[in-house]
């Protein structure tokens, strides 16, 4: 598969870093010397950004398209970790240490990241201290957020977890309607169960279900309209 590089405009980074929360309280002098370290590369539908086993050195941004970063079970099932999409990134940890990844990231569809190389943002740190602290708050709220999450949520309760899948695609990639928000699915049954961890019969029956409910209509096989989105809040 072809990885190639970009050739794009301070503006265009600009937007990439805009776009990122752990950037978003930055100030325009600050956000430019991030955008200063920034390099961007196209990567085509397959391609793996990030191979298990291997030593990333950058952190990534997605700034156009959709990647899912992935595991293996023990009984050597695929687990969906994340499905990232346009402002999403991850490799935090990779601008601190080097470690092996213990995940794949794979391009499911063309997609164009923002890269920035850990030791030129190391080096940046140093020099702006207040760049660090304003970055260790957003990503102490963000991991508050997710402990959040986790507690709510039992590893046993199926029904939470696909409600929680629902309101978080109709927050990534929902579009308002009349009738309620329409979500243009980014996976399949089955690469929304291994996001889960749950059988792709058993997200087919909850889909179902909550379709006979008249929560959810399903608009095809890859489009969703949730109709009473408090139903699924009140649920979790």
């Amino acid at each position: 598969m072809e990885v190639t590089g970009c050739s794009c405009t301070v503006d265009e980074h600009m937007s990439c870093a805009g776009r990122v929360p752990i950037f978003s309280s930055l100030n325009k002098d600050e956000l430019r010397q991030v955008v200063s370290l920034i390099v961007q590369r196209r990567y085509e539908k397959d391609s793996l950004v990030i191979s298990e086993g291997s030593v990333p050195q950058n952190f990534i941004v997605v700034s156009r398209g959709k990647i899912k970063v992935y595991g293996y079970s023990q009984d050597g099932k695929e687990q969906i970790m994340y499905i990232l999409t346009n402002g999403d990134f991850f490799g935090a940890r990779n601008l601190i240490h080097d470690r092996k990844a213990d995940f794949n990231a794979q391009a499911m569809e063309d997609t164009v990241v923002c890269m920035i190389q850990r030791q030129k943002f190391q080096e940046l740190l140093l020099k702006f201290p207040s760049i660090s602290i304003k970055i260790m708050d957003v990503l102490c709220d963000r991991l508050e957020k997710m402990e959040s999450m986790f507690r709510k949520i039992s590893p046993k309760d199926v029904d939470s977890r696909v409600n929680m899948m629902l309101l978080e695609l109709s927050q990534k990639y929902g579009r308002k309607q009349d009738n309620g928000t329409l979500i243009e699915l980014p996976m399949s049954r089955e690469e929304m169960a291994n996001y889960i961890g749950v059988a792709r019969e058993t997200v087919s029956r909850k889909i179902t279900l909550l379709k006979d409910e008249g929560i959810i209509e399903i608009m095809g096989n890859r489009k969703i309209l949730i109709v009473n989105e408090e139903a699924l809040e009140s649920s979790i």
